[in-house]
């Protein structure tokens, strides 16, 4: 039986970039690295099946030919087969990230996140988010 799976296991990544809005980006590739909720994590051909939440941050797709994306939080999904599936609310590639005005987010949100004294409630994870898609744009262009 351990034969079986081991051929049905897949020597690329078949990845799959979906926002609401549509497909962002779709490929064969060699590896992906994700921002999980615990930090950065990679998905090689092979990888056993995974369901993982995404933070917001850096996507890297491929090791050798590397793209790279800013994604909002969401969700990352490897199938046996190799197919990945990252859904996530938000994803730009790096190249076409406004640095200028995610920089100016940063500035305006940051201090606003520092001296919140609210309790953490919708408004303040309303602004978290805001803030921490900003962080993942600047992040995504300067790995560019």
């Amino acid at each position: 039986m351990a034969t079986e799976a081991k051929s049905e296991t897949a020597t690329a990544l078949h990845v799959q970039l979906v926002t609401p809005r549509g497909p962002v980006a779709e490929q064969e590739t060699d590896a992906v690295t994700a921002p999980g909720e615990l930090g950065e994590f990679e998905v090689l051909p092979g990888h056993v099946p995974l369901l993982t939440e995404l933070h917001p941050g850096v996507l890297v797709l491929g090791e050798r030919e590397r793209r790279i994306f800013a994604v909002s939080s969401g969700f990352l999904e490897v199938e046996l087969d190799g197919t990945v599936l990252v859904l996530v609310e938000q994803a730009v590639a790096a190249a076409d990230v406004e640095l200028e005005q995610a920089k100016a987010q940063l500035s305006e949100l940051g201090p606003k996140l520092k001296d919140w004294k609210g309790a953490v409630d919708a408004e303040f994870k309303n602004l978290k988010a805001r803030h921490d898609w900003a962080q993942a744009q600047v992040d995504a262009r300067s790995r560019a």
